[in-house]
């Protein structure tokens, strides 16, 4: 495992301040944050000026906002330590020298690429047990305290999306799909290829505006409204107005709660239509963004003429900064109603702990954000938007039934899906109907990468639509995907690995029911078991040969049982292990078979060995019935029979008989046929199952 030496030196250098390189600063902040620098810690405030080799770290109830000279952005959420190992920014000289490399020890934190990505400049973050490179977007991560590391890919600010590619000893994966995360759990196991996130984990996703739960991020909170919807607030309750713009009824509201005017006078009901029955009641409460108003205009949010950038299903647009404040507000009480919050509900006030996440009613939520876009004149994202700027893709989707990965977010809806259950699963995905419809590159949306997302999604409808217990088939879907052991696509259970339907705080409860606490606590476990071997809830669930192999529901056979048993191929280990011999089937299993009348005597003579090419002409006789056939056979009754053995990645024959030994070491992928002949012996050995081998002769005689 890579170690983390944050040392603090006893051989201080004595840079002055004048010699001091700022790299960044820290934009906001909130509870308790630090910093160390030559051998001193320093209390972080908003403003704080970074240097390199500043290690910042935050407490229980600590967060913060990095911004680079580069514009690359960093948020660090409670309990993270980050150490800035180099930044290099100077594109004043030939060649320009730009560079990015940090590494995080412990914590959660969300990266999104700034101006050293876009110039093609090296940029590293290092983990325990990663490393992550980034080609210009944003992701989130998350270091657990043992080092395991999950990486998950997110549009950036404007909505575009790069790639990362998550490293370690034993290999890389590139996240190119968004939404899709990896898990590293150590640095030599090799990591398993990306995975789409379900809904409950995008919904608690630390995304790049997540930190609004715990900061007033001057863009996170405001103003990334693109992708992560949920995080943006409010419930409509609104008046209807009749021959009036919005303008003048904000200002008739206002006039109105001054008790400058009221229902009664003839302005206001010359104004509002005698046919609707208003019920009046206070201005939406702004006050939240009135706060930050200064701030906003400081860091140039809102231009000269208050207008502000916002974000729609069609991208970036400007709006002005009252019409954008009123309309944040009211997504704001929107969200506060969906999580449950009744009284005094603001970002600051709302007790997070206390939400019951899984009752929360997300559709609603959504729909009411986008009638709410489109109130204030923007384009929902529940509507198909035509990229007018790519002329091909126009094309494309405009003739092509089409999927984003929103037809397959993995939630509620996803799963009663009329069309889906109808067809027995969700859609094919094709070149044309994702790729091409999507507008996505070719260089990674192919159909190595289609057939992998097809059999994923359809695995995925089988176990969560086909079973709702842990059956056996559930159970080698899941093994498939969650095995740490062996290669894809034949992923198995390690032994040892927790098993779900065996742990204690698990078993009880099947996977289409688990929710996020439940999820973590299985990563948890798995975590704990690579690096100590055991996990806390591990109960009663060590191996018992009975209750694993013997008793299982329906005698369902436990698929590592079964692989092991595939192996064993003579009657006397298969008898010997306790198991029971089928002799027609020439196999080994748990369930006792009735052999009589399935023994078969056979006995071979009159062997005739052509010492040029290895072959031999042999009679076989079995139960009576007798032929002659010439070839690579082994003859009846050899004194020094063997087989291939496995070690490492080689099969390996070593046969010795008569005074000759012969020694064949092959790739374990690769077969053949291998025919030795030792004196009046000879013996054939066949590796691998394709049809067409290449054949290797021996020929040892006296």
């Amino acid at each position: 495992m890579k170690k983390f030496f944050f040392v603090v030196s006893f051989l201080i250098l004595f840079v002055t301040n004048a010699l001091a390189v700022t790299v960044g600063e820290v934009k906001d902040k909130m509870g308790s944050t630090f910093n160390e620098r030559a051998g001193k810690t320093e209390k972080v405030v908003a403003g704080y000026l970074l240097e390199m080799h500043d290690f910042l770290q935050t407490g229980e109830d600590g967060a913060m906002n990095i911004l680079f000279l580069d514009n690359t952005k960093v948020t660090l959420a409670p309990n993270t330590e980050f150490l800035i190992d180099e930044f290099a920014f100077d594109t004043s000289v030939i060649p320009i020298e730009i560079a990015l490399n940090v590494s995080i020890n412990v914590g959660t934190f969300t990266y999104e690429s700034g101006e050293i990505s876009s110039l093609e400049g090296n940029v590293e973050i290092v983990t325990p047990t990663a490393t992550i490179t980034v080609q210009g977007t944003a992701f989130s991560g998350t270091v657990a305290t043992n080092g395991a590391t999950t990486i998950t890919l997110l549009p950036d600010s404007v909505g575009q999306v790069g790639e990362v590619t998550v490293s370690n000893d034993a290999g890389s994966q590139i996240l190119r799909q968004v939404y899709t995360s990896v898990t590293v759990i150590a640095d030599d196991i090799m990591i398993k290829r990306p995975s789409p996130l379900g809904n409950n984990e995008k919904k608690n996703l630390f995304g790049l505006d997540s930190v609004k739960d715990d900061i007033k991020d001057k863009q996170d909170i405001q103003f990334d409204r693109k992708e992560n919807s949920e995080f943006l607030e409010n419930e409509k309750e609104q008046f209807e107005y009749v021959e009036m713009d919005a303008k003048e009824a904000q200002k008739l509201e206002e006039q109105i709660i001054s008790e400058e005017l009221t229902l009664e006078s003839d302005t206001a009901s010359s104004i509002y239509s005698e046919d609707l029955d208003l019920e009046v009641e206070s201005d939406i409460d702004t006050s939240y963004y009135d706060d930050w108003e200064d701030d906003l205009k400081d860091w140039g949010y809102i231009d000269d003429e208050n207008q502000i950038s916002v974000w729609d299903a069609e991208g970036e647009k400007t709006m002005d900064w009252d019409d954008a404040k009123q309309m944040y507000a009211e997504m704001d009480q929107a969200y506060f109603d969906a999580i449950g919050c009744e009284t005094n509900c603001n970002w600051d006030s709302v007790d997070w702990s206390s939400i019951n996440w899984d009752e929360v009613d997300w559709d609603a939520y959504y729909e009411e954000y986008n009638d709410l876009l489109e109130d204030y004149g923007l384009t929902a994202y529940n509507t198909q938007v035509a990229d007018v700027s790519e002329e091909v893709e126009e094309e494309a989707t405009s003739t092509t039934v089409g999927y984003t990965w929103e037809d397959f977010d993995l939630s509620t809806s996803y799963y009663d899906n009329a069309d889906y259950i109808a067809a027995g699963g969700p859609p094919t995905l094709t070149i044309e109907n994702y790729c091409n419809y999507n507008g996505y590159g070719s260089d990674w949306c192919n159909q190595e990468y289609l057939d992998y997302l097809n059999e994923w999604y359809a695995d995925d409808w089988t176990m969560f639509k086909d079973y709702d217990k842990w059956d056996q088939g559930a159970k080698e879907i899941f093994m498939k995907w969650y095995g740490w052991c062996g290669t894809w696509p034949n992923y198995t259970w390690c032994d040892g690995q927790p098993k779900p339907w065996d742990m204690e705080s698990l078993k009880d409860t099947y996977v289409a029911d688990w929710t996020n606490d439940q999820w973590q606590k299985f990563w948890q476990n798995t975590s704990d078991w690579y690096y100590t071997g055991t996990y806390e809830d591990s109960g009663d669930d060590s191996d018992n040969w009975e209750d694993e192999y013997a008793y299982e529901d329906d005698y369902d056979l436990d698929a590592e049982l079964e692989l092991w048993l595939a192996d064993i191929d003579n009657e006397s280990d298969c008898i010997n292990w306790g198991y029971y011999w089928n002799n027609a089937a020439s196999s080994c299993g748990t369930e006792w078979v009735d052999n009589s009348g399935s023994e078969t005597t056979t006995t071979t003579s009159g062997e005739i060995i052509n010492y040029t090419t290895g072959e031999i002409t042999q009679t076989t006789t079995t139960d009576g019935e007798s032929t002659t056939a010439t070839g690579r056979f082994t003859t009846g009754g050899n004194e020094d029979d063997v087989d291939a053995s496995t070690s490492g990645n080689y099969s390996i024959v070593n046969r010795t008989h008569g005074g000759h030994t012969a020694y064949i070491k092959t790739e374990t992928d690769k077969s053949a046929d291998i025919q030795i002949v030792q004196d009046s012996e000879t013996q054939n050995i066949t590796i691998g199952s394709d049809s067409t081998k290449p054949e290797i002769t021996i020929i040892q005689t006296d």
